[in-house]
């Protein structure tokens, strides 16, 4: 309060959720609870008066976040219509207040979780959103070492998966505003022991035994701990200029740490203003002895005038994949991945270095084309990419074409199998598998006896309604799959079957002596499993005193037991019950509607059991 006082443009906001708290989050889907949420939100704000709006660290919509169990495809769309019910709460209280109340969201810098949420969409209603280019790598994997927090790919890596500019490129493709980006900068770091079996000089290229022992927890260690107790002997300093990511290695123990410092943190900032971005962030701020603090606001030129321009580093040559076609043909030679860290303009120059000439065009473009001949035997064609920056410093990286001589065509390869049964009015599916050794398209085609109905002839998979028969009855079915030119027949036999006439249902599971009993005063969390009535249950989220039951939403049943229709029970569309004798099929949703009674149920047949 006494720093609001000191400086009142000053803003604080509080930040709900976060890797432990988020699960709420993923059941916002849902009007009531939402509404719920952004109640209680208004209040908190109207209670303590000193808050200036509110930040959502939701982690992550879609899923990947610390409960497995949770996540979905409509996360990003309930992300957007949250910012949107959020910022229309805070529209009011300003009207209400006159002040202005902010909404902004800590969201990962993965592309992958990225493309879960329309940030464009969501963007009219936040003022800032705070990329958390942090946590790329750590002790999570002992196998897959790696910088955590780095601006660009790795020297060692060029198509390292997780990077600052990657993530702040991922968003700007979705429309989102530059100026409403915030970099984040780690006022920590992660790391590993017993790192051995490197390559000299990258300690990053070897495996590890576990997480470095950390400040509060293993694998995380302060920055104002890394300064003050892990740069003194055996440890060895290194700077990827590549990624601009520092890191500490010591080489008798193995320990190794991947941070941010003066450096990485002042090569964000000058990032920030090339990009024209909002600004930076870090977290969190008691790991800090004050560099990184001081880092941040040097590094969006707030110096003092005196420090010496940056050293200009060389581009970052990138090729592309090897390419593979057969001639005569044209491909495309890919470098538009190669970068400049300053993000200068650079030029591009291809050449062949060796195979058979050919025609190259458009060789100083990003992207080049090749014209490749025909051939009767397989050749490989080097090309190399040069990039050179705007002072003149160059890369060069190469990519393999392979000329591959034509292929004879070859019938494609059909599987389905050798039989299947079905009873009467009941549905089978037989499912073919073909593939085509030329990589040509296929095509299907079922030929069907008479009396059967089936539906998909012209796909992989058949589905067939078992007709009415007072015995055992076979039908032989053939399969014809086309690559255009050659064609593979396959032939099944599928037996048709009189319906059952119902016997015993089993509506007990003996599985369930194997499971802890449902107790009312504990706690469950999504995915454990009890037993309760003799049958078998499985919590979908975190559950109390919600007894386990068809009607409970909170529970799954895993038994498999015919128990017939309630009343309570939600049917979906196709789902049959038996009920007073018949087995019925639901024609869409219902609840509550009894069998028999009501045109939702139809009626196919005897009961499959009594």
């Amino acid at each position: 309060m006494a720093l609001k006082q000191a400086y009142p443009d000053l803003k604080i906001l509080p930040s709900v959720g976060g890797w432990t708290l988020s699960d709420p989050f993923y059941f916002l889907g849902d009007k009531s609870k939402r509404d719920t949420f952004v109640a209680s939100v208004k209040e908190f704000l109207q209670t303590w008066k000193f808050f200036d709006g509110v930040d959502i660290d939701w982690e992550f919509p879609g899923g990947q976040g610390a409960n497995p169990g949770l996540g979905g495809p409509n996360d990003g769309q309930t992300y957007v219509t949250l910012m949107k019910e959020l910022r229309a709460m805070l529209d009011e209280l300003e009207a209400q207040t006159g002040r202005k109340y902010e909404l902004t969201s800590a969201i990962s810098a993965g592309g992958d979780k990225i493309a879960k949420v329309d940030y464009k969409a969501a963007q009219p209603y936040m003022d800032h959103i705070f990329l958390m280019s942090y946590d790329f790598n750590g002790a999570w994997s002992n196998t897959e070492l790696g910088h955590q927090t780095n601006l660009y790919a790795a020297s060692w890596d060029p198509a390292t998966k997780y990077t600052t500019d990657k993530g702040v490129k991922a968003m700007l493709d979705q429309g989102v505003e530059p100026g409403k980006l915030v970099v984040g900068a780690a006022m920590y770091g992660r790391g590993w022991t017993g790192v051995s079996g490197y390559q000299a000089g990258n300690p990053f290229t070897g495996t590890a035994t576990g997480p470095v022992k950390g400040t509060w927890e293993n694998g995380v260690v302060d920055y104002r701990d890394i300064v003050n107790n892990r740069m003194g002997a055996g440890w060895e300093k290194g700077y990827d200029e590549m990624a601009e990511a520092p890191y500490l290695f010591n080489a008798g123990t193995g320990d190794l740490i991947s941070f941010d410092n003066d450096r990485s943190v002042k090569a964000k900032g000058q990032y920030v203003l090339a990009n024209q971005l909002g600004g930076l962030f870090a977290w969190e701020i008691d790991a800090d002895n004050g560099d990184i603090l001081n880092a941040m606001h040097e590094g969006l030129g707030n110096g003092d005038g005196g420090t010496t321009p940056p050293v200009n580093k060389p581009p970052v040559a990138n090729a592309g994949s090897d390419v593979s076609a057969a001639g005569p043909t044209e491909v495309i030679l890919n470098g538009s991945a190669s970068h400049d860290p300053e993000n200068g303009v650079l030029t591009y120059s291809w050449k062949q270095l060796s195979g058979p000439q050919a025609s190259l065009l458009d060789a100083s473009q990003a992207k080049a084309r090749v014209v490749l001949d025909g051939v009767s035997s397989d050749i490989n064609l080097v090309f190399e990419l040069t990039v050179t920056d705007d002072q003149g410093l160059k890369a060069s990286d190469q990519v393999v074409v392979t000329n591959k001589a034509p292929q004879p065509n070859l019938p494609p390869v059909v599987t389905v199998p050798a039989s299947a049964s079905v009873e009467s009015g009941k549905q089978v599916t037989i499912q073919a598998s073909a593939s085509d050794p030329n990589g040509d398209a296929l095509t299907y085609q079922w030929t069907v006896p008479a009396g059967l109905t089936a539906t998909g002839q012209t796909g992989a998979t058949l589905v067939v309604t078992g007709p009415s028969v007072t015995a055992d009855t076979p039908y032989d079915l053939t399969l014809t799959v086309s690559d255009g030119a050659l064609d593979t027949s396959v032939a099944t036999r599928l037996t048709v079957k009189p319906a059952s006439t119902g016997g015993g249902c089993q509506t007990t599971d003996p599985d369930a002596a194997n499971w802890p009993a449902w107790q009312g005063s504990k706690t469950y969390n999504g995915g454990e499993k009890v037993s309760h009535n003799q049958l078998v249950w499985q919590a979908k989220y975190w559950t109390q005193g919600n007894e386990p039951s068809r009607t409970a939403d909170q529970w799954q049943l895993l038994s498999q037991v015919q128990l017939g229709w309630d009343a309570g029970v939600a049917y979906n569309g196709g789902d049959r019950v038996n009920h007073n004798g018949r087995q019925w099929k639901a024609q869409y949703w219902t609840r509550g509607n009894e069998p028999g009674k009501h045109d939702v149920w139809q009626d196919v047949g005897a009961a499959s059991c009594n």
